[in-house]
């Protein structure tokens, strides 16, 4: 059609001027077009605009050329009909919306060129925020701005710029996200520790842009939801066991896509457990900067850890032993291998509908709080815990449970699995593991057994 032929002209004429001096232009155009006005860089311009501004400002660039450039000229930067513009997205198949003349403005519209002058340097005003809640309203639909210049003055080269504004909404967001273990207290380590939080920004800060970090409902709600997942195993972490500086606001830097803050942990308010400080970011102080909703909490693991017991043979004693299947009691402390296992009777299995087949464990002094490791068999799981229930006793005779593991247990062989941290209102000197069920069956209501390729406990 028409537009997309003299479209393609303005491109070659513009091409050309770039390559020409000032003092050449008469001499590029025939006599008719004496003074010419037109866009230059016409065509489709994707602006990349951001909705911390509330207008966005796109500059557009108008020459002024032909054999009598010196001539006055007078001529206005006009929007394309809407009609118009639809039928030329149709024939160019562009899927464009046209944009309603209240989303912006043409604040220079009005173009008179003195004498020496060859160019004008204008400007189109888009309403950031506004557009941004039309394409919402209309799933996604993007719109655009059609622009021509008209004179009857002059000649005007119909090249046209069409405005495609791309609306960005700035996010923030924590580098890492869920859960996250930062801080692993021992009673003989360090009494604080630090944890540095990062957050990232997708752009430059160019705004003074802050946010807070903090504990609050949604991220307590978050943990919740992760504690239940796993069998309530943690704690929140009380407040007064973590400090964030500045109460918990952080600072973007000029120009910078990261900021970062250093949290401290203490152990001396803690007891010997597994805890979550659950953060989330909020409050971002510049309008228009969102918070990435999958990027907006983490969960802080914090452990305090009981110290490993050394143990010998003579501590442990069991009720359901198989002699000369692996290494007896001695099996839980020998190592990984081949054959270095413990293994309940399998030839005369013992049937206890309240512990099954256990492994007591007398320790060498009072403990309050106990950890423990264990290895399932090293050369398979045919007979690994599936169902364990843990008990406390002081005198070895009265018991009392302690806790009970019936899911998220290994079944092959040599897997390691790792208890969460056990706490009693008591001291106590002996300790139960007594196991249920197995992958070889049961051992409360029927005839089975369980084998484990080593046992380690951690208690103070």
């Amino acid at each position: 059609m028409k537009l997309n032929k003299i479209f393609w002209a303005t491109c070659m004429l513009g091409g050309t001027l770039a390559l020409s001096s000032c003092e050449t232009y008469d001499e590029l155009f025939p006599q008719q077009y004496h003074c010419v006005l037109n866009i230059k860089d016409a065509g489709i311009r994707n602006a990349e605009l951001y909705t911390t501004d509330a207008e966005g400002k796109i500059q557009i660039s108008i020459m002024k050329t032909g054999s009598q450039g010196e001539a006055l000229a007078n001529g206005m930067l006009v929007p394309m009909s809407e009609e118009a513009f639809q039928a030329y997205c149709t024939d160019n198949n562009l899927g464009y919306a046209y944009l309603p003349a209240e989303y912006y403005s043409l604040p220079d519209k009005e173009l008179k060129f003195g004498a020496q002058e060859r160019y004008k340097i204008v400007e189109a005003i888009l309403k950031t925020r506004e557009i941004q809640k039309l394409q919402e309203t209309h799933n996604g639909q993007k719109y655009a701005l059609p622009l021509l210049i008209r004179s009857s003055e002059v000649s005007v080269n119909d090249s046209m710029l069409i405005i495609a504004p791309d609306i960005k909404s700035p996010t923030i967001g924590l580098t890492n996200t869920g859960f996250v273990s930062s801080a692993q207290f021992s009673s003989h380590g360090e009494a604080t520790l630090t944890y540095s939080l990062q957050l990232t920004l997708p752009t430059p800060n160019t705004w003074g842009l802050k946010c807070t970090v903090a504990s609050n409902e949604e991220a307590v709600s978050a943990f919740n939801q992760y504690n239940t997942q796993h069998n309530n195993r943690y704690k929140l972490l009380p407040q007064n066991a973590y400090t964030l500086p500045d109460n918990g606001v952080v600072t973007f830097g000029v120009e910078a896509t990261t900021a970062s803050l250093d949290i401290t942990f203490n152990r001396s308010a803690l007891e010997m457990g597994e805890y979550i400080l659950p953060l989330s970011i909020t409050n971002p102080t510049v309008e228009g900067v969102e918070i990435d909703a999958a990027q907006r909490t983490i969960l802080l693991g914090i452990t305090y850890s009981p110290d490993k017991l050394e143990l010998k043979a003579n501590q442990f004693s069991t009720n359901s032993i198989a002699n000369g299947d692996g290494t007896g009691l001695t099996g839980l402390i020998d190592g990984i291998g081949s054959g270095l296992h413990f293994h309940s009777n399998w030839n005369s299995p013992v049937k206890d509908a309240t512990y099954g087949n256990y492994i007591d464990v007398h320790l060498n002094q009072p403990i309050q709080a106990i950890q423990f490791d264990y290895w399932t068999r090293f050369e398979n799981g045919n007979a690994a815990p599936t169902h364990i229930k843990l008990f406390t006793s002081i005198d070895g005779k009265v018991w009392t449970e302690l806790g009970e593991i019936k899911s998220g247990l290994p079944t092959g062989g040599n897997q390691k699995y790792s208890s969460s941290i056990y706490r009693t209102a008591n001291k106590f000197s002996y300790f139960r593991f007594a196991v249920l069920t197995s992958t070889a069956g049961s051992m409360t209501n029927g005839s089975s057994w369980f084998n484990l390729g080593e046992l380690t406990l951690y208690g103070n």
